[in-house]
């Protein structure tokens, strides 16, 4: 769970969070969301990390950052609320 707070339109909020490699493999790090609630939210607010593609090796911990933005036109929109699932995938090489 990712509390990001109050966010305003045409904001950008980063969340810290840990990654570890509890796996015998390296691995490949990826990232998607699923689930918008109300799916109308996607449109407007984005999420993004700076470990797309990385490398995690055996037992590695590493910080992630999510940055969450939204978007100011969404103030056109009926989102006041959301809720999102965020996927963190780790591919074997």
């Amino acid at each position: 769970f990712v509390d990001w707070g109050l966010v305003e339109p045409g904001s950008s909020h980063k969340r810290d969070i840990w990654i570890n490699n509890t796996g015998n493999t390296q691995v490949k790090l990826s990232m998607t969301t699923e689930g918008w609630n109300p799916a109308e939210a996607e449109g407007y607010i984005t999420l993004t990390w700076d470990k797309e593609g990385a490398t995690l090796n055996v037992k590695q911990l590493v910080k992630a950052t999510l940055t969450l933005t939204v978007s100011a036109s969404v103030t056109q929109t009926n989102v006041r609320d959301f809720s999102f699932t965020i996927v963190i995938t780790g591919n074997e090489y």
